[in-house]
């Protein structure tokens, strides 16, 4: 007899894991849970999210859940032996999460107990962390502390953030079935995390993105930029407003500015971004602009 699943996710990350189960012949995916559309943009057009929009095409039945009493509704609802979330941003309440069979399982893309949290893969780059990893957990009632089911490590260096989701989404695809097996063969032992070790990392802010070239190295800067690419972005203040780095280096070449920062390290500039203007080469933005860095 089949395994019935329930999944939960919303953004591309969550979509390749989806596919995957979707496409094993003896588990069934009685479920999509995903959050109601929400309105995008400058014009505020109504628009589903990723893991919905996938669920669709592969004709997978979708609920969407407005809150925890949705959640709880689910698991009352429906005969499920396993709850698999990845990137749904709700807490589940306790009461839920034993009533499947095998509990609810939770992907976080980190090596946990470390970067526990909102932000793990930021945080590991901000840090300057050569590996991080996917974990495999069962989710209990405190954020990001339940029990290790798998964890593999990854390498992260000189990588954005959208590099890594997008690797690790794909690596979490390519583990799925192996896992599920592993879990509903009983072939898993659950490995309590060490709470000594534990880290925590929230979400980002606007003003998390400004960088200090005088207080910051240019290796400082440069973890920054690679570790908020998606969200909020890098920015340098300047008498012509905040200047957004689109595109920096840690080495010269052709047509960038050199930016003296800390502890007499360089950064390099190539494309950058004023307020309420196109993002170009820097060159051509100091050509209109010759005392920008005055």
């Amino acid at each position: 007899m089949k395994k019935k699943i329930f999944f939960f996710g919303t953004p591309e990350i969550s979509v390749p894991s989806l596919e995957a189960i979707s496409k094993l012949d003896d588990v069934e995916v009685i479920g999509v849970g995903v959050f109601p559309d929400r309105k995008v943009g400058r014009k505020q057009v109504l628009t589903p999210c990723p893991v919905k929009v996938a669920a669709k095409s592969l004709n997978l039945p979708v609920v969407e859940i407005n809150n925890k009493e949705g959640l709880v509704n689910i698991f009352q609802d429906r005969d499920v032996d396993l709850g698999i979330v990845i990137a749904f941003g709700m807490i589940f309440p306790a009461e839920v999460l034993s009533q499947p069979e095998y509990g609810v399982v939770n992907v976080h893309f980190s090596l946990l107990p470390k970067y526990r949290g909102a932000s793990p893969v930021q945080s590991a780059i901000l840090a300057g962390d050569k590996t991080s990893g996917i974990t495999f957990q069962q989710m209990r009632k405190e954020l990001d502390a339940g029990d290790i089911l798998l964890q593999e490590e990854l390498d992260i260096q000189n990588k954005k953030t959208s590099t890594i989701f997008n690797e690790f989404a794909h690596h979490t695809a390519e583990l799925i079935p192996s896992f599920l097996d592993k879990i509903f063969t009983s072939k898993i032992t659950p490995l309590p995390q060490e709470e000594s070790k534990k880290t925590l990392c929230t979400k980002f802010q606007k003003k998390d993105g400004e960088v200090f070239p005088t207080k910051e190295t240019a290796s400082k800067i440069w973890q920054k930029y690679l570790a908020l690419d998606i969200w909020p972005g890098i920015y340098l203040a300047t008498n012509k407003g905040n200047l957004k780095l689109t595109e920096i280096s840690l080495v010269p070449t052709d047509n960038f500015h050199e930016l003296s920062c800390a502890k007499d390290t360089s950064l390099f500039i190539k494309r950058a971004q004023l307020p309420g203007k196109n993002e170009m080469d820097i060159q051509d933005i100091l050509r209109g602009n010759p005392d920008l860095f005055s």
